[in-house]
């Protein structure tokens, strides 16, 4: 299977850490165009420190430089060279898909959407303030559509806003919605326990749990990612939340490195939108308040708590980025 990826200039973490997956699985075949150099191994140093948190997971030179032909993009996408076109952020590349779609067919091209904001192109304020927009063709009448943070707000139309939100949810779907979620690489996944040496992790993104842990941090703590890490795998549990978006890098990072993730109000998080698999008292703890969490923790035995990492470990390795590239090809040849 020979892939077109096509990709942005910024951080963007869904398509890259399926990038990262999909070059795994495919090699020279899955094609990133333009070229993403931050996550290369031969990226300067200097580049990667740039990025946002750090350059921790995805940009620590993971795809190796090969030699991949990158030229004449639209004349070989014209011409069916490629067996399936990815759009990596289609919010980005909305100029990029109205040139190329007239040449793609149904099954061989996808959309990918990984904004922290539920609503999708073009139907979001972005695209309906503009009246020049109103015409752009929706992505989901010819293509399958990943959504990342998919809630009943999530429609190819402008109508639905004038109803009031508890009808919306009994609004029908489109058949071309898929769900999607960041994912993780191997390489970063832990695979054999470390001694606990402590109950929390030291940074703590929510400033209520982080004011009752001594020794804890809201802010940034950590400069290089093997800092992070080792103190993940040393903690017990790390405290994970919903920021723009309900989806996280953090969560899989809590995961991969052997420690059960708290996430606040996990419970109130639609079902449709990522992260998904995340269970409350199987593979994650969740709570509304830092005195509900503490208690959770101090009540729970040694074997609840082995049970707990356990099933973290096994939701890790669920949600790695060769993992997540499997599932979006079977998406596309099952369509």
């Amino acid at each position: 299977m020979k892939i077109l990826f096509l990709t942005n200039t910024a951080e963007d973490y869904l398509p890259d850490s399926l990038l990262i997956g999909l070059r795994k699985l495919l090699g020279k075949n899955c094609i990133d165009f333009p070229k993403k150099e931050i996550l290369y191994n031969s990226c300067p140093e200097s580049i990667k420190q740039r990025v946002r948190g750090g350059a921790f997971t995805l940009y620590s030179g993971i795809l190796a430089d090969d030699e991949i032909e990158r030229d004449r993009i639209e004349e070989r996408v014209e011409k069916r060279e490629f067996d399936l076109v990815i759009f990596g952020s289609i919010w980005r590349q909305y100029g990029l898909y109205l040139q190329l779609h007239k040449y793609l067919q149904a099954e061989r091209a996808i959309i990918l959407d990984g904004e922290d904001t539920p609503q999708v192109y073009p139907a979001a304020g972005i695209w309906w303030r503009n009246y020049n927009c109103w015409l752009l063709p929706r992505a989901d009448q010819k293509f399958l559509y990943f959504k990342r943070e998919w809630t009943s707000d999530s429609k190819f139309n402008l109508w639905h806003r004038l109803l009031p939100r508890r009808i919306r949810r009994f609004l029908p779907e489109s058949s071309k919605l898929r769900q999607i979620s960041f994912c993780i690489p191997e390489e970063k996944i832990l695979h054999t326990r470390t001694k606990k040496q402590k109950t929390f992790a030291r940074h703590l993104i929510d400033i209520n749990v982080a004011k009752k842990v001594p020794g804890s941090s809201y802010a940034p703590v950590f400069r290089t990612e093997l800092e992070y890490y080792q103190d993940l795998r040393i903690s017990k549990f790390s405290v994970t939340t919903k920021r723009s978006g309900w989806d996280c890098l953090r969560h899989y990072e809590i995961a991969a490195n052997q420690c059960v993730p708290c996430f606040k109000d996990l419970e109130l998080k639609p079902k449709s939108c990522a992260p998904h698999g995340l269970i409350p008292g199987k593979n994650c703890l969740s709570y509304k308040t830092a005195d509900e969490l503490l208690e959770q923790i101090s009540t729970m035995g040694e074997k609840k708590y082995n049970d707990l990492l356990a099933e973290t470990y096994v939701w890790a390795k669920d949600n790695s980025a060769t993992q997540r590239a499997k599932y979006l090809l079977n998406q596309v040849n099952s369509q």
